[in-house]
Protein backbone atom coordinates (compact mmCIF):
# COMPACT_ATOMS: atom_id res chain seq x y z
CA UNK A 1 0.00 0.00 0.00
CA UNK A 2 1.39 3.27 -1.03
CA UNK A 3 2.31 5.68 2.19
CA UNK A 4 0.35 8.83 2.26
CA UNK A 5 2.05 11.26 4.25
CA UNK A 6 0.43 14.57 4.15
CA UNK A 7 -3.21 14.76 5.82
CA UNK A 8 -5.71 14.66 2.88
CA UNK A 9 -8.01 17.54 2.02
CA UNK A 10 -11.28 15.45 1.45
CA UNK A 11 -14.32 15.00 3.57
CA UNK A 12 -15.28 12.08 4.70
CA UNK A 13 -18.83 12.57 2.71
CA UNK A 14 -16.75 13.22 -0.48
CA UNK A 15 -14.71 9.94 0.12
CA UNK A 16 -18.14 8.27 1.12
CA UNK A 17 -19.35 9.42 -1.97
CA UNK A 18 -16.51 8.58 -4.18
CA UNK A 19 -16.36 4.94 -2.77
CA UNK A 20 -19.77 4.55 -3.72
CA UNK A 21 -19.05 5.14 -7.34
CA UNK A 22 -16.12 3.15 -7.40
CA UNK A 23 -18.04 0.21 -6.53
CA UNK A 24 -20.62 0.96 -9.28
CA UNK A 25 -17.56 0.10 -11.90
CA UNK A 26 -16.25 -2.38 -9.92
CA UNK A 27 -16.13 -5.55 -11.44
CA UNK A 28 -15.08 -8.98 -10.08
CA UNK A 29 -12.60 -10.71 -12.10
CA UNK A 30 -10.59 -11.83 -9.35
CA UNK A 31 -10.52 -13.03 -5.56
CA UNK A 32 -9.93 -9.56 -4.85
CA UNK A 33 -12.49 -7.50 -2.82
CA UNK A 34 -13.46 -3.88 -3.80
CA UNK A 35 -12.35 -3.16 -0.29
CA UNK A 36 -8.56 -4.27 -1.46
CA UNK A 37 -8.78 -2.87 -5.32
CA UNK A 38 -10.19 0.37 -3.39
CA UNK A 39 -7.14 0.87 -1.01
CA UNK A 40 -4.66 0.03 -3.52
CA UNK A 41 -6.23 2.23 -6.62
CA UNK A 42 -7.19 5.15 -3.93
CA UNK A 43 -5.04 5.07 -0.77
CA UNK A 44 -5.86 8.85 -0.02
CA UNK A 45 -9.64 8.31 -0.45
CA UNK A 46 -8.83 4.52 1.78
CA UNK A 47 -7.45 6.69 4.42
CA UNK A 48 -9.94 9.12 4.95
CA UNK A 49 -12.90 6.34 4.85
CA UNK A 50 -10.58 4.59 7.74
CA UNK A 51 -9.97 7.41 9.99
CA UNK A 52 -14.13 8.12 9.43
CA UNK A 53 -15.34 4.59 10.49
Amino acid sequence: MKQVSEKPKISPQEAEMHYQSSKENYTIESAESHLAYYREKHPIYYVVLLQNV
